[in-house]
């Protein structure tokens, strides 16, 4: 008995040490995507609001609650960054954000024998980013500027959770920046009056 207890307890010990080896991968971490390199846009407004229209519908084919580091928060983050109100209560801005969706469509697989000895993309991964800066003076002038971007990129059907998350990542730092080109050219075209 008192050897069938010490081979039990020594099956534990080892079932311990084995279990203590295998670990799972450390999720990454992800800085927040910022714009503080580039120089910040100016505008005659003595404040700044944002208001988000975008519902994330947090079911599939949207995977933008799952995405470490949201398109929604970066909308917010390159307001921060890029716009300064530098003038009197006489004007102010809005930035709306419309569209902030990262969708998850399905990719044909190869079937049969072939199938077997092929490694496709399973999926297709679209972001989108929509915003728009309105500007209104209180005697009645408005100015509006707006953006849109959408970058996608498909992921082979044998990617790490780690992978896709990285995916994710890259895919919205892409759709940021050429959300902040796009944005900064249609500001200096259709908001020039009110840049300082």
């Amino acid at each position: 008995m008192v050897a069938g207890l010490l081979r039990k307890a020594g099956v534990l010990a080892i079932l311990v040490m084995v279990s203590a080896c295998i670990t799972t991968p450390e999720k990454p971490r992800y800085a927040e995507i910022t714009f503080q390199h580039l120089a910040p846009l100016r505008l005659d407004v003595g404040e700044i609001r944002i208001v988000n229209e975008y519902r994330a519908p947090l079911k599939s084919p949207n995977v933008e609650h799952e995405l470490p580091v949201k398109i929604d928060q970066s909308v917010r983050r390159w307001v921060q960054d890029r716009l300064q109100a530098v003038g009197g209560s006489d004007a102010y801005a809005v930035v709306t954000i419309k569209d902030a969706s990262a969708v998850e469509k399905p990719l044909p697989k190869t079937s049969g024998v072939k199938g077997l000895f092929t490694k496709d993309q399973s999926e297709l991964y679209e972001f989108n980013v929509h915003a728009e800066i309105q500007v209104i003076e209180i005697n009645g002038n408005k100015g509006l500027a707006i953006a849109r971007s959408q970058r996608s990129r498909s992921i082979s059907e044998e990617a790490t959770l780690n992978e896709r998350d990285a995916l994710y990542f890259d895919l919205t730092e892409s759709l940021m920046q050429d959300f902040d080109q796009e944005m900064e050219k249609n500001i200096r075209s259709f908001l020039g009056q009110f840049i300082r």
